[in-house]
């Protein structure tokens, strides 16, 4: 169930809009452009719902976030879906906070891609170091609790049956946060960001509404009912296999 950056673009860079798009962030040649090409998805994939309760239970409450206008504006050079990926793959399983964090610090492509690039900011925040380093721990935190309900949500499509991917390369360069053949998903529900890109694909892409609108608090985060996950997912079979 592995799928590499170059499944990504077999599938996804097919239209003139997605190819203008990757081609204006290829021709960087930077490390993060090495990273995410050399990036292969497979452990995410074996995530169970279980493993994802597990990480929610360990996962502190962030509690207020500091105002601190350059923590708040950060954009590192690399993206908190490629450092979680990154994580998940190294460590061949999802990690509770405690784990990440520990990882971030002691693993050095993980340093390179987060920890060291916080360090700097909160260096240079202009306010008491304390305060720029409880901002970052928020930021950081709310961002892997996010992680965690994303997967939660493709786990539970699994458990299915349903073979969902993800990559990181679909995910920031032909923003597609999932996807299960040709069907284009959103875990978080919305607007598909990915539209615009893939409207003139042939044969077509399509574009499910997974319709999740009941939470419950699992530890410090957020997820949604296994009762409203069950029937989007039995929604979705009916839309891929119907009859």
């Amino acid at each position: 169930m592995m799928t590499t950056a170059l499944d990504v673009r077999r599938t996804f860079n097919v239209t003139q809009e997605t190819r203008f798009h990757f081609n204006g962030w290829f021709r960087h040649r930077d490390r993060v452009v090495e990273h995410v090409m050399a990036h292969r998805a497979d452990a995410i994939h074996r995530v169970t719902p279980e493993d994802v309760v597990a990480a929610c239970r360990g996962t502190p409450a962030p509690g207020p976030p500091p105002h601190v206008v350059d923590v708040r504006d950060w954009r590192p050079e690399f993206a908190f879906t490629h450092v979680a990926h990154h994580v998940v793959e190294s460590l061949g399983r999802l990690p509770g906070w405690s784990e990440f964090r520990e990882f971030c610090e002691a693993d050095e492509r993980a340093r390179t891609m987060l920890w060291a690039p916080a360090k700097e900011v909160i260096a240079d925040a202009p306010v008491d170091r304390a305060v720029a380093r409880e901002a970052m721990r928020h930021r950081v935190l709310a961002q892997f609790a996010a992680f965690l309900r994303d997967t939660f949500v493709l786990a539970v499509l699994r458990s299915h049956g349903l073979d969902v991917r993800v990559h990181p390369l679909a995910d920031v360069v032909f923003k597609v946060d999932a996807w299960v053949e040709r069907l284009v998903l959103n875990p978080r529900g919305g607007p598909q960001r990915s539209a615009d890109l893939l409207v003139h694909a042939m044969p077509p892409f399509f574009f499910h509404d997974l319709r999740l609108t009941e939470s419950e608090q699992v530890g410090a985060v957020a997820l949604p009912t296994r009762r409203g996950l069950d029937q989007a997912a039995r929604r979705l079979r009916a839309v891929l296999y119907p009859g």
